[in-house]
């Protein structure tokens, strides 16, 4: 089971009727994790035979029609009149919930329709037998915009019905960091003691997840191909997707003696992956200047303070030295080498060859270069990838055409490629300073 210890810590505060929060950065699998709670597997592996005294119902907060106290009340009882049909609930208690329901949405007065919404949640958590676990995903904005009389009333609600209804959340941010009014802060009390942040898959997550992604389109990988994924990819399950189906691309009809040569092709096509680059982008953006100051120092072989590293480890983005290998996070090398690459961007400054792989674009002493064609990008990338070192034709043909065209690119062609992006990069492409000939060897990049 993936995210194992992750769901017991939500059981666990299920079990006890206690609320729970849920945080994690974008793409860690908040909402994967938040609805496999509804699952019977889930309940049987973690509630055992008392998994149906509880009604497990999955609220996704994007639903909402606008960002109104109605508006929650109405996808929350929507949510949980679909989650009772599922599990042929009877039809009395439906009719009646259906009717409560339809008063929250057209109520005759205003004052009606909040009322209808505490009638439901009282014949939803005393009239079913059952206790409710409302799980609310893509929490953040209706928790920062709703009135914070909203979520007075849902404590409230919890502190009357007691262990007949938790709560549980995931967003982005910590509730506490959202907002921070009164009334907020009286709703954030009930998770006190349940906080769990989501980051980075372990080791036994990640490759779960690899096999399944293998399993479920037809393909049979060794497991030295796993280990590439897993290690290229690390346990950010954003990542991981577009390092699995970026790879499955590259590996799709290689035969078996040239499989060693594809894991070279797949590390390169892993950076020119405009998806790849965008979700190591996206999950920079929501990190602090300061966490991305530690992030570059530790690439760097720096040793920071223990206290600068916290957050980190705390959003479970890097692992704490004394944590178990089987349950630390993943850091692929995809995202190392996109980090290195920010370091290398920020301590370039104006001067030299700089390329933003994340961005696609180049610069040379801070003059951006004009737009590249795909090959001339792609041929940047590697001279730069390996820069002020020799690149020799066959890794040109193999990164920046492909293995399949071995016989097909000649010389001339190689330096047809390479005159017309030297023509963008050189101030003089006549005497180049960056771009160069090594005759008889390759071409070298200049930094």
């Amino acid at each position: 089971m993936i995210r194992y210890q992750e769901t017991e810590f939500l059981m666990n505060a299920v079990r006890a009727a206690e609320c729970a929060s849920l945080t994690g950065l974008s793409n860690t699998g908040k909402s994967t994790l938040m609805r496999d709670l509804c699952t019977p597997a889930t309940r049987q592996t973690f509630l055992h035979e008392h998994g149906d005294d509880w009604l497990f119902v999955y609220i996704d907060c994007n639903l909402m029609p606008e960002r109104s106290e109605q508006a929650l009340h109405e996808v929350i009882l929507r949510s949980c009149l679909e989650a009772l049909r599922r599990c042929n609930a009877p039809e009395a208690l439906l009719t009646r919930l259906d009717r409560l329901y339809e008063q929250v949405v057209q109520p005759p007065t205003p004052i009606r329709s909040p009322l209808a919404f505490n009638d439901a949640m009282n014949v939803l958590c005393e009239g079913t037998g059952r206790a409710l676990v409302l799980l609310f995903d893509e929490f953040d904005d209706p928790f920062g915009k709703l009135d914070g009389r909203t979520f007075l009333n849902l404590r409230a609600m919890k502190d009357r019905l007691v262990n007949s209804l938790c709560y549980i959340t995931a967003t982005e941010q910590p509730l506490a960091d959202v907002r921070s009014d009164r009334e907020a802060t009286e709703y954030i009390e009930l998770f006190a003691s349940h906080v769990q942040w989501l980051g980075f898959l372990n080791m036994a997550d990640a490759r779960e997840v690899a096999y399944e992604f293998a399993a479920s389109n037809g393909a049979t990988w060794q497991e030295d191909e796993i280990d590439f994924v897993v290690a290229q990819a690390g346990g950010h399950p954003g990542l991981l997707q577009g390092v699995l189906e970026t790879f499955m691309r590259v590996a799709a009809g290689t035969p078996n003696s040239t499989r060693r040569q594809a894991l070279s092709v797949a590390r390169q096509a892993f950076d020119d992956d405009a998806a790849i680059r965008r979700e190591c982008m996206q999950l920079w953006a929501q990190l602090s200047e300061t966490e991305h100051q530690v992030l570059m120092a530790q690439e760097n072989g720096e040793a920071g303070p223990v206290t600068t590293l916290e957050p980190l480890q705390t959003k479970r983005l890097i692992p704490r030295a004394d944590e178990a290998p089987s349950t630390r996070p993943v850091v692929g090398e995809v995202w190392r080498a996109f980090i290195k690459r920010q370091a290398l961007a920020r301590a370039g400054g104006e001067h030299g060859v700089r390329v933003d792989v994340d961005a696609g674009e180049l610069y040379i002493d801070g003059r951006h270069v004009e737009p590249l064609t795909e090959l001339e990008y792609k041929l940047a990338l590697l001279l730069y990838g390996r820069l002020n070192k020799i690149v020799d034709k066959y890794a040109i043909v193999t990164q920046v055409w492909g293995e399949t065209y071995l016989d097909q690119v000649d010389d001339a062609r190689i330096e047809k490629l390479v005159s017309r992006l030297r023509a963008k990069l050189e101030p003089d492409a006549i005497e180049p300073k960056y771009l160069i000939t090594v005759r008889g060897r390759g071409y070298k990049l200049i930094g």
